[in-house]
């Protein structure tokens, strides 16, 4: 071999280290990322207010944020792992209760609900238009769309569980909570647009 076609070898030996080195800190970087948001929920989601037998809840807020904040993937899997956290007995569900009692509870579908609730802003908010404004809009269009999502899946086991009518339902678990949602999702939308932007100026994506 000569000695141009062993430099040539060093150099793509050397940039495949720094590529894989790269892929590896990126990887370490998603991974801390996703824990911090899922400490963050665990945060959020005992945050309550008590209005009846469903509580105004700041989880929701929290996985708007996930999802709009870390995107598709690390959003769900942030989301993913609060919920396990909480499954395997940690008090970080509403009412600082844990284990797999809240889950199957009347108002365990809405925390089931907050995965699909993730993919499904994530979906939508993977591709941002440039202008502010239109994003901004995006993110809250896409908020809402989660918000119906966990409103849907929520009321379908608050019903079961409770042996209650979709009518009686309705009145108990979504109608009291949409303005308050609604907010939540105005005030998700500036700050999602407003910190995924500085952590991908920051390098962290």
């Amino acid at each position: 071999m000569t000695a141009k076609g062993a430099d040539a070898l060093f150099i793509k030996s050397a940039r495949l280290k720094f590529i894989q080195i790269g892929d590896k800190t990126m990887k370490t970087k998603s991974m801390l990322v996703c824990a911090i948001f899922a400490a963050i929920l665990c945060v959020f989601s005992v945050i309550t207010v008590p209005i009846g037998p469903v509580p105004i809840s700041m989880g929701l807020f929290g996985i708007m944020l996930a999802a709009g904040i870390l995107g598709l993937k690390r959003g769900s899997v942030s989301v993913a792992l609060f919920i396990l956290i909480g499954a395997i007995g940690v008090p970080v569900f509403t009412g600082f209760r844990g284990g797999i009692a809240p889950l199957a509870g009347p108002t365990g579908g809405y925390i089931w609900s907050y995965v699909p609730t993730a993919v499904l802003i994530g979906s939508l908010t993977l591709r941002l238009p440039q202008n502010k404004w239109f994003a901004m809009l995006r993110y809250f269009l896409a908020f809402l769309a989660g918000t119906a999502l966990c409103y849907a899946m929520g009321t379908v086991q608050f019903m079961i569980v409770q042996n209650t009518d979709f009518k009686a339902a309705l009145a108990l678990c979504v109608v009291p909570f949409i303005p308050f949602d609604i907010a939540k999702a105005a005030a998700a939308s500036y700050l999602s647009y407003t910190v995924r932007r500085a952590l991908i100026k920051a390098g962290v994506f």
